[in-house]
Parts: C-alpha cells; sequence; structure tokens
C-alpha cells in the first residue's frame, strides 16, 4: 500500500496568506517543505481521502494523475476540505472525459451538505438523483459510524470525529489486504466511545495520520482540532492498546502556524516525542 500526501496544511494554508508571524515569515523565506497546501492524502493511484482545493495544483507539483481515482472518502464538508468544482467539471459540459465513475463516500450530514453546495454551484441536480450521478458519473455511499464496508478493494470504516459544531464529520480506517491506516485529520480528542469501538474493531495500524494543527504548547482548544501533545498522548495509547503494529508509524498533518516551528525542527522535535511530521508530497510505501 501506498500513501500520498497531496496537502498537509490547515484551512488558510500554511503560511497563512495575509500573516507576518516568525512562523509564517519564516515559511515564505526558507519555503521547501514548509509550504503546505490544503490537507488531503490518496491511497495507492485510485483511493482520494477529500476532495479539497487543492488537489489539482498539488496533483500538478508532485507530477501524479488524479485520473485513476474511482473512491473519495470525505470526512466533511468544510470548504478547505471539500471543492465542488471537481465534482461539476466531471459534468459532459466541461469537455471533460472521465475513465471511471467515482464512488463519494461520506457520512448522511456529510452528503447532505455536499448536496446542498453542488446544487448552489450548479443546476446539474441532486447529487442523490441517479440522472445526476450519471451525468456526473459518479455515485454516492453514505456510511454510518463504525459501520464496515467493502469500497472497491478497501475494508473502510467511518470513525466519528470530535470537529466542534460540524456534524457527522468522520475519519477513516481504511484496510487493505494486511495493511492498514487510520487517518485522523479535523478532530479533537477521541471519545472513550470511539476508544471502545477501535478496540473492538482489532485492526492493527502500519500508519496513524492525526491532526496536528495546533503545535508545541497549544492544548485542543477550542475543540475541533489536536496539539502536539494531544498527537503525542494519542499516539502513545494506539500503541499501549496494541492498535498500532510494532513497526508502526505516526505522521502528523493539517498544520498551522500556533505553535508550530519550522518543518525540519519541527518534525526532530516531533521524532523525540514518537511521532514524525508530513509534508506535501510525501510519499510512505507500507511493506510487510
Amino acid at each position: 500500500m501506498q500513501v500520498t500526501f497531496l496537502g498537509t496544511g490547515a484551512a488558510p494554508a500554511m503560511p497563512s496568506p495575509f500573516c507576518a508571524c516568525y512562523v509564517c515569515t519564516n515559511a515564505r523565506r526558507v519555503g521547501g517543505k514548509n509550504l503546505r497546501r490544503r490537507s488531503s492524502i490518496i491511497i495507492n493511484d485510485d483511493l482520494l481521502v477529500d476532495i479539497g482545493p487543492d488537489i489539482a495544483t498539488a496533483s500538478f507539483a508532485h507530477g501524479l494523475s488524479l485520473a485513476c481515482i474511482n473512491v473519495c472518502l470525505q470526512t466533511h464538508a468544510h470548504e478547505d476540505h471539500f471543492d465542488a468544482e471537481f465534482i461539476v467539471s466531471r459534468h459532459a459540459e466541461y469537455g471533460t472525459e472521465v475513465s471511471r465513475d467515482l464512488l463519494f463516500v461520506g457520512s448522511s450530514e456529510t452528503l447532505r451538505a455536499v448536496d446542498g453546495i453542488v446544487g448552489r454551484r450548479s443546476s446539474y441536480g441532486s447529487i442523490f438523483d441517479p440522472n445526476t450521478q450519471t451525468a456526473l458519473k459518479m455515485n454516492v455511499l453514505c456510511v454510518a459510524p463504525y459501520e464496515t464496508c467493502m469500497v472497491g478493494n478497501y475494508r473502510v470504516t467511518g470513525i466519528p470525529a470530535n470537529h466542534g459544531t460540524a456534524q457527522g464529520s468522520l475519519l477513516y480506517s481504511i484496510e487493505q489486504e494486511n495493511h492498514a491506516v487510520f487517518y485522523g485529520t479535523d478532530t479533537s480528542v477521541l471519545s472513550e466511545e470511539v476508544w471502545e469501538h477501535l478496540t473492538l474493531l482489532g485492526t492493527r495500524y502500519d500508519l496513524l495520520v492525526l491532526d496536528h494543527t495546533y503545535g508545541i504548547g497549544f492544548d485542543s482548544r477550542p475543540a475541533d482540532h489536536l496539539g502536539s501533545g494531544d498527537v503525542i498522548a494519542h499516539g502513545d495509547r494506539f500503541r499501549e492498546s496494541g492498535l498500532l503494529k510494532d513497526n508502526g508509524i505516526v505522521y502528523a498533518t493539517h498544520i498551522s502556524h500556533e505553535g508550530n516551528l519550522e518543518h525540519d525542527e519541527l518534525d526532530e522535535y516531533a521524532g523525540r516525542h514518537g511521532y514524525r511530521v508530513a509534508f506535501d508530497g510525501l510519499r510512505l510505501v507500507l511493506e510487510g
């Protein structure tokens, strides 16, 4: 299984466009891994998590084609994670030659929100209408919390996020053969109910990806994202609970400027505390 980070930034991207703080100013000066698009990943070449506003520019920058994507797992409908243009532009009126239908997966709340956004953006009709689905070459799949389903070659389970007032936000457990990824961005501290279900699910992960919007010295308030200390604590609990393989790795994503360092400094700090910091274009091959 291969995992590619298309973007690793929070909502304003990194550096924040209008910010003159030290972190943002230094990121502009240093460039490289400090320049972060909005968060999204690809698994292998056919599964996308979050059809966000930067997926096209990220694919150009990293020499990737998105033409083979036939599954999108949508965490929620916030604008830094969902861009309706990439759905609307699948219509034949755009001259798009779509080689594969797209299975668009999300909670009922997320799908309804997406339907409203697409409806305001175009006159193609509801994404729940079979005629609209045919025109956009897509299908939708509603997943309930803790429900496991086969999506193509993947075994997918939606895990409730703790993301403030964003109802229906999901984290995803994604398995293929003997490999598994837990994608946990846009969440605050996981609830005890979630830990109980993860234990019942029994999946042991090769890769744990966690929200790191806030950096060193910041806690998880407001209750919608994690800080560095929370990432450390969650990584430790996954290990202690036997939910992370012995050779499993923890990566941070969804990084903003608050309390965060220049990438190499932050990654060095993270390495001393049991995790690493992802960067745009990072490709991980899960083997063994």
